[in-house]
């Protein structure tokens, strides 16, 4: 078992939490990142159907919780109907990375995935370049 390098501080505090807590832990959250993050760009339909069982009122308040604290992007599209697409923010697709061991510690110790689950982190080779989505170009 590896251990935790301890930096010279070691007090750390959670206040921080507080802010962006109350959003990420809401139940569509963090699906709604890897969804997006899965394919780097995503409409609201697919989103719904991506989800299976978010109504469209949590899925848009969701969205808004996470535009809010600039974890996605909302942009219209000029296109006739106009098209909204959905991205993640540097911000967004750094906690998206965060994901990933922490989604492995909880299949280590216990956690299961669900039969039928169609959410699911791509690891490995990412299927888009976060840098480069769209012609949108991410800035550090």
């Amino acid at each position: 078992m590896g251990t935790l390098e301890i930096s010279e501080h070691t007090t750390i505090c959670f206040c921080p939490l507080h802010g962006i807590l109350d959003t990420i832990s809401k139940k569509w959250a963090l699906m709604i990142i890897a969804v997006i993050g899965n394919s780097g760009s995503a409409g609201f339909n697919e989103l719904k159907r991506g989800l299976c069982d978010v109504s469209s009122k949590t899925l848009s308040v969701t969205l808004k919780d996470l535009e809010e604290k600039e974890l996605v992007e909302r942009r219209v599209q000029d296109t006739c109907p106009p098209t909204v697409r959905y991205y993640l923010t540097v911000a967004g697709w750094e906690l998206r990375e965060l994901l990933i061991p922490l989604l492995t510690w909880v299949m280590k110790n216990g956690g299961h995935e669900e039969e039928g689950c169609p959410i699911h982190i791509h690891m490995g080779q990412n299927p888009v370049e976060p840098e480069k989505v769209d012609g949108f170009v991410l800035e550090e």
